[in-house]
């Protein structure tokens, strides 16, 4: 089984987005780390089952269920490297930072 490591911008985003869930209601920002955590326990087991993002050859986008938001990384040979975790609607911008 391959490890998931956070790197620091996706360490980032993910206090951003579970301060602004808990913010909405309380609560909330734990659900998303359960999502986040189903997420992270399908790519170990399943390193490539996420389509790869246009105009990369490596990079890779998972879903977060439940939550408006998709996890970005790449499969490494000895782990799951994530770089961002953002929302949808930011996703698809430019210098979104996934080189």
């Amino acid at each position: 089984m391959t490890e998931v490591a956070l790197g620091p911008r996706a360490v980032a985003d993910l206090r951003a987005a579970r301060d602004h869930h808990d913010s909405a209601r309380h609560g909330l920002g734990r659900r998303l780390d359960d999502a986040l955590d189903e997420v992270f326990s399908r790519l170990e087991a399943f390193p490539r089952s996420a389509p790869l993002v246009a105009g990369y050859t490596d990079v890779r986008r998972a879903v977060v269920r439940g939550f408006p938001h998709v996890v970005f990384y790449r499969h490494r040979p000895d782990w799951i490297d994530v770089l961002r975790i953002l929302h949808a609607a930011r996703s698809h911008a430019e210098g979104s930072g996934l080189t």
